[in-house]
């Protein structure tokens, strides 16, 4: 970790306080960084004078401004007196709205006489004198307001001041709990909740708070009304709250006066007043105030309001459970099973399992045991949950209950400890021990997904039509048939098909998204990976961040994480952009549990980007970790790892060994995996191995078309058409070997002008690549310019003229001329447009017919 926290950013508002002649007034929340950004801004400026305005110094003249001025005033003009005093040609006044009048008066004095470059702070939504009001309010000084730390902010920050990457996840969770508060965000790290997890920092376990923090917070609440302090405690165990319950459990009034002080906020929700804490982390400080029968007290009276208003919101099952339990109340069974439930659908897995023990406790009987097993599958803990659902599984239970159970628990076998056959044998008992049509319609939708897991497609689609044969499906129903033929299609390679009815689908559950979030999944999933296959990398990587926000603000919904993690790698690695590739995938291996089907897609998209980036030793210790730890279920298990093993061989030097892979991969992986099989075969240099097989294809996607051109190529300038179409879809790794091939080709014809254009194309694409290190790239190198070229194509990627050239040079205008000639003739391009992108400088808009 840093020695001092770094001070990252604030780039704008750093240049518009140093630019400001006459002053500025900073405003922002308090521990947004005010003080710090104006140390910042004057650093380096000579003599800068400080007063630090306090609400003691506040009750004297000039209070603020003791330390700066002569122990005696004069008689006479206090005012001129204290100005002609302060001879700093810079003036630094932090938390200007706690100066007194005359310190106030004297502020304006400084700033309407001229002479002094007057800098304040303030805080923001606060009463502060007539004299500071008018500095921006007359136009004297412009006024900054300054924001807390955005997501990307927070992430810069901790970066540099832990001095290495920081899991996104962990980003998230800081930034949402610090609310970009810089002053919190530092006392949080300093808490110790995050640990170094090789070279990433995580946060795992609850949130601490530093003595430090508390004290702050504390002193920013300050003191409280009985009254007060009681409204306080209620929101910070039951937030949000409406207005109308606040009225009956404390006043009206002193929630008005706690919104004046900006301690609380009331928002408008539908026909209802919602009531907040102001900042998450003042109910962490007014909960650690209270003892154990206060909390105690505090629960119980918001459970009894909260059950006699009727329950009428759907977190109030949900809440009224917890503080229930929380309260030691008697414990309902009912009510905790459905706030288990509840828990489960938002994804606060650990408070999920705490309600699922608890109504098992209170004698909740197979419905809880069952609840419990579904709970403890969510959240990695697959042998417990196996052992809840077999012993749910003997008891007497309806037929729905007992298809339900028996889908939970073939999931758990399969995908929780990779155990297939006994799945298959529990979906096959379930099929035989109930009878109703709409139950066994959901065991065979649920036996297809299965089958799709496995990579047998033919045998999902004939469970499918089954289920379909049997009848009228329900709504429920419906919409799982309609999941598992999306899974189909994906995998089938009817990406086009799969996108549209994906569309379909989300459509109709936009109000109950969250409250699907496996369903979601399931569907996002499939949709990414469809895009993929058609190279639409922009709807692939929405649908991977939009996977990945499912897991929503607990961050234990392992599942979404991993997967949704993965896929974005994955694109990112399409996309050329390595080094991002790499850092997603170990954040993403980062969270695996000690088994896990999913250890084969994450740890081999890790193990791809170390291959591509030269790093093979990295790469083989990733497979060998998804070989230690992995469960080898299907494709989806598989595939990624054989992927990133064929890099692997070639980064070794073994490039047949890597084909002969490919081939085999092609010939035995789903039809929406065989096109980048076969394609990697085009990418070692053995194109004649599959151009046929490619052509062949029966898939509809311009991507799988690009790659089967690829293949089929003749010449350099049909490589360097489909290195543009690369480059047009995104593809930059693709776009640049297909440039060095043709390069290579162009040599090859004796075609030497091609070869240099082809060359640069490939380098300049290449840069982009973040380190990639590929068979195809190996003999990709910078254009041969000498300092003397380079000087002058960079003036002429800048929009220069040859005569500006000239002149800024001191040559003449036919050297500039000449000496460009060259330039186009070593780069292969042909003017100035082609040369900036070349050298990646945005070129101006002057006319280039003069030039």
């Amino acid at each position: 970790m840093a020695a001092s926290w770094p001070f990252i950013g604030r780039a704008a508002q750093l240049a518009e306080i140093r630019s400001a002649a006459k002053g500025v007034v900073v405003a922002g929340p308090p521990g947004t960084g005010k003080s710090r950004l104006v140390a910042q801004a004057v650093h380096g400026l000579g003599e800068v004078a400080w007063a630090r305005a306090t609400a003691a110094a506040g009750e004297l003249p000039l209070g603020a401004f003791a330390p700066l001025l002569p122990a005696t005033p004069p008689a006479g003009n206090p005012l001129g007196w204290a100005a002609a005093a302060l001879r700093a040609p810079v003036l630094v006044v932090d938390d200007a709205h706690l100066l007194d009048p005359a310190s106030a008066a004297l502020v304006h004095h400084l700033v309407t006489r001229g002479g002094t470059r007057v800098i304040a702070t303030l805080r923001s939504r606060t009463p502060v004198p007539d004299a500071v009001l008018a500095l921006w309010k007359d136009d004297l000084v412009p006024r900054l307001e300054l924001e807390p730390f955005s997501l990307e902010e927070t992430a810069a920050v901790l970066e540099a001041a832990l001095g290495g990457r920081v899991e996104s996840a962990t980003v998230a969770r800081l930034w949402r709990a610090s609310q970009g508060n810089a002053l919190y965000l530092h006392e949080l790290v300093l808490s110790g909740i995050l640990t170094e997890d090789g070279d990433v920092w995580r946060w795992r376990g609850p949130l601490t708070i530093t003595p430090t923090l508390r004290e702050t917070i504390a002193g920013r609440i300050g003191e409280l009304t009985a009254r007060e302090r009681e409204v306080l405690e209620l929101l910070a165990y039951g937030e949000p709250l409406g207005a109308d319950l606040l009225a009956v459990l404390g006043s009206l009034d002193a929630v008005q006066h706690l919104e004046d002080r900006q301690l609380v906020t009331v928002q408008p929700d539908g026909q209802r007043l919602q009531v907040r804490l102001a900042h998450p982390l003042y109910g962490e400080v007014i909960r650690d105030g209270c003892g154990v029968l206060r909390a105690r007290t505090m629960m119980r009276r918001l459970a009894q309001a909260v059950t006699e208003a009727g329950l009428r919101r759907r977190e109030d099952v949900l809440r009224v459970a917890v503080w229930r339990l929380d309260g030691g109340m008697a414990g309902d069974p009912g009510l905790l099973l459905a706030g288990c439930e509840r828990a489960r659908v938002i994804r606060d897995l650990e408070l999920a399992v705490r309600l699922g023990r608890a109504a098992v406790a209170a004698g909740g009987g197979t419905p809880a045991l069952a609840a419990l097993a579904t709970v403890l599958s969510y959240s990695d803990r697959y042998a417990e949950a196996d052992e809840a659902s077999a012993i749910a599984w003997e008891a007497d239970m309806t037929e729905l209950a007992r298809t339900d159970l028996g889908v939970q628990r073939a999931l758990n076998l399969a995908v929780g400890l990779g155990d297939v056959a006994r799945a298959r044998a529990v979906l096959e008992e379930t099929t035989r021990l109930v009878g109703d049509a709409g139950a066994r319609q959901g065991v065979f939708i649920m036996r297809a997904v299965l089958a799709v897991l496995t990579g047998d497609i033919a045998a999902a689609e004939d469970l499918l039509a089954c289920a379909r044969d049997m009848g009228p499906l329900s709504r429920h129903g419906a919409r799982l048939l309609v999941v598992a033929e999306v899974a189909v299609m994906a995998a089938r390679g009817r990406a086009a098909e799969c996108l549209a009815r994906v569309a379909d689908i989300r459509a109709g559950l936009v109000e109950e998204r969250d409250d699907m979030r496996s369903l979601a999944a399931t569907l996002t999933g499939n949709a990414a990976n469809a895009a993929l296959l058609l190279g639409e990398l922009d709807t692939a990587e929405r649908f991977a961040d939009e996977g990945y926000g499912l897991d929503g603000q607990f961050g234990s919904w392992t599942r979404a994480l991993l997967e949704f993690g993965t896929v974005k790698a994955r694109v990112l690695r399409l996309r050329g952009r390595l080094t991002n590739a790499l850092a997603w995938a170990r954040d993403t291996a980062g969270r695996l549990p000690a088994r896990s089907a999913l250890a084969g897609s994450c740890l081999g998209e890790l193990a791809h980007a170390y291959a591509l980036l030269g790093d093979v030793a990295a790469a083989e210790e990733a497979l060998a970790r998804a070989e230690a730890t992995g469960m080898p279920i299907g494709p989806s298990a598989v595939l990624p790892l054989r992927f990133a093993r064929v890099w692997t061989m070639a980064g070794r030097g073994d490039a047949a060994g890597a084909v002969e892979l490919c081939l085999e991969t092609a010939g035995s992986g789903l039809p929406c995996d065989v096109p980048f099989a076969l394609h990697d075969v085009v990418r070692l240099g053995r194109p004649e191995l599959v151009s046929a097989r490619l052509a062949a294809l029966d898939l509809d996607s311009p991507l799988v078309a690009l790659f089967a051109r690829h293949a089929t190529a003749r010449d350099g300038a049909e490589l360097d058409a489909i290195s543009e179409g690369f480059e047009r879809l995104g593809l930059l790794l693709y776009a640049a070997e297909a440039a060095a091939q043709a390069a290579a080709r162009f040599r090859e014809s004796g075609l030497w002008r091609g070869a240099r254009a082809a060359e640069t194309r490939a380098w300049r694409l290449s840069q982009h690549c973040q380190g990639a290190r590929t068979l195809a790239l190996m003999d990709v190198g910078v254009p041969g310019l000498t300092p003397r070229q380079r000087e002058i194509a960079v003036l002429a990627a800048q929009g220069l003229t040859n005569r500006e050239i000239a002149q800024r040079l001191v040559v003449s205008v036919r050297t500039v001329a000449n000496t460009l000639y060259a330039v186009y003739d070593k780069t292969g391009v042909n003017d100035r447009t082609a040369l900036a992108a070349l050298l990646n400088w945005p070129i101006s808009d002057r006319d280039d017919s003069h030039r």
